[in-house]
């Protein structure tokens, strides 16, 4: 007998697959990757993904994958819908509505997310939420309360902002359950104290102690019906803690709460060793350790000032601050037999580090693997170039103590590292003037969004690049870059021929300057003019009153 006839091969044909099984694999996948797959194969794929597959989150999606979803899939099916306006899906938000009215199309959505809004479209989308009566989860950001109507949500049960405090426009949410709120301190309508509707029962907020630690201890003795209270401090020069004033507003106004999470920074200038065991002590009493079973570590730096942070254990937070030299004197009220300790001593969540002091390795309890994200204002020591090897995304923000050779030595151990935001003056240190050709090589081949930003700033401000800098940037960037953010102060005309060699790039956001005198003819119809010498017909281009200026290509997958 033949081989051929022995060994008759057995081919399943995908049409033969039960509908069930492809029900289950649209489950492992993002709604967009499984609509750009299995779209118009054929009648039975389309209709499982009409029926089935309804979570669309278009953060960081390719425009060309966006027009695609958008044109094959029925809007008015979605359940959940999350647009952004970041560097890598520039002017998204407004693109859609453009298209697609929100009043129109959105009115069925149960989830609805809406990120780095930009304020003239707030109205626009916001407006229209009176006729969603089926909306349970609304995250919305940069929006300014006073320009906010008061509206009634009847099914809104969790709601994400980032807004100045004043919130009167969420307390008709009469069955909001759920709050994450990051206040923003860049608005002068935001000075009242902070109202939260009664109605909740987990809260979660990003503040600054300084400003308004008294204000939100005021407004959680309103609450009495939180089960779960969750506290980040961003600030830098906050108090020392006090566990007993915790205390003493749990027992006496929150009844119901069941965990307790937050993150403290403080430094203080006067204080002694005396003063921080009391600092220990106020959350090592019964109430903290056997009735609530909650755990904090103090880490500690006494150099110059008494300084660190204070937090529950495990750690809650995707961002962990660094504000010590060294973990070797940290404290915590973990018992060290508790059989628990390895649970509580936990770090998992940790995403991304904020170096501010210049530190030595953490202890055991710290897994490095979890961090994708580094921020730097201080130098990072070489023994963490070895144990950070899953970053993608570092962030400088100070002028820092790295050579070339040490900062080659850490793109070589950060092989999934692809995206950078660094002052020009940063990236010529770190490459010798663009001349060592061992780390233009690994920046060349590994960085796929690449941001030039302010010098000395913790805000997201672009910084100024030169022509002839920006020619350094574009030889270096131009094999992998994906996405460019920079300020650049000449004409258009002579910036944007230079960008054609960018043959990668998805979308690039520029600043420019209409005062500058190298900038003749700078203006938003002037950009406008000369973009069709990168451009097609596929791209969209924003242009915003304060001089930033935006291209989405579409012609990148």
């Amino acid at each position: 007998m033949s081989t051929s006839k022995r060994f008759k091969p057995d081919y399943t044909c995908l049409e033969r697959l039960p509908n069930e099984l492809f029900v289950e694999i649209f489950g492992y996948l993002t709604g967009v990757d499984a609509t750009y797959a299995f779209s118009q194969l054929n009648y039975r794929f389309q209709q499982l993904l009409l029926n089935y597959v309804n979570i669309f989150d278009f953060q960081s999606v390719s425009k060309l994958k966006f027009d695609y979803i958008t044109k094959h899939h029925d809007i008015q099916q979605w359940q959940s819908l999350c647009l952004s306006n970041n560097d890598q899906t520039p002017g998204q938000i407004r693109l859609f509505s453009q298209l697609y009215s929100p009043l129109q199309y959105l009115s069925q959505l149960q989830v609805l997310s809406l990120i780095n809004i930009e304020s003239k479209l707030i109205e626009e989308y916001f407006s229209p939420l009176i006729s969603y009566d089926q909306l349970i989860s609304l995250t919305i950001g940069n929006i300014c309360g006073e320009n906010m109507q008061s509206l009634e949500l009847p099914s809104l049960k969790r709601l994400v902002i980032n807004a100045c405090k004043h919130t009167d426009w969420i307390m008709n949410f009469s069955h909001l359950e759920k709050l994450e709120f990051t206040i923003k301190y860049n608005c002068f309508h935001g000075r009242n104290p902070v109202t939260l509707p009664t109605t909740l029962t987990q809260l979660k907020i990003f503040y600054i102690e300084e400003n308004d630690g008294n204000d939100i201890r005021t407004c959680l003795r309103q609450l009495s019906q939180l089960t779960k209270l969750i506290l980040y401090d961003k600030g830098s020069r906050s108090p020392l803690p006090n566990g007993k004033i915790w205390e003493e507003i749990i027992q006496s106004c929150l009844p119901y709460l069941k965990i307790f999470q937050f993150c403290f920074p403080f430094q203080s200038y006067h204080s002694t060793s005396n003063d921080m065991k009391d600092v220990i002590a106020s959350f090592s009493t019964p109430f903290y350790l056997y009735e609530k079973s909650w755990f904090i570590r103090c880490d500690i730096d006494c150099r110059y000032s008494t300084g660190g942070t204070l937090y529950s254990l495990p750690f809650a937070f995707k961002e962990m601050p660094i504000n010590i030299t060294s973990f070797d004197t940290s404290l915590s009220t973990l018992n060290a037999n508790d059989i628990d300790k390895i649970k509580y001593n936990s770090y998992e969540k940790v995403k991304t580090l904020l170096f501010n002091e210049k530190c030595r390795m953490p202890d055991q309890g710290f897994l490095s693997t979890y961090v994708k994200q580094l921020i730097l204002k201080t130098a990072l020591p070489t023994n963490w170039y070895f144990t950070l090897t899953n970053l993608h995304h570092v962030e400088f923000r100070r002028t820092l103590h790295m050579t070339s050779l040490d900062f080659a030595q850490f793109l070589l151990n950060s092989p999934q590292l692809h995206s950078l935001i660094l002052p020009i003056s940063v990236l010529m240190k770190l490459t010798d003037k663009f001349t060592n050709n061992t780390v233009c090589d690994l920046l060349s081949r590994q960085i796929q969004s690449l941001t030039i930003s302010r010098y000395f700033s913790d805000e997201y401000e672009l910084g100024d690049v030169s022509v002839r800098l920006l020619t350094s940037l574009v030889r270096i960037f131009n094999k992998s870059c994906k996405h460019l953010s920079l300020a650049i102060s000449a004409n258009p005309n002579t910036i944007l021929p230079i960008l054609r060699r960018m043959k990668q790039l998805r979308s690039l956001h520029i600043r420019y300057n209409p005062w500058s005198r190298s900038s003749i003819n700078n203006n938003p119809i002037s950009w406008i003019e000369h973009a069709p010498t990168i451009i097609h017909n596929s791209d969209f281009i924003h242009v915003t009153d304060d001089c930033h200026y935006y291209i989405w290509f579409g012609n990148q997958l």
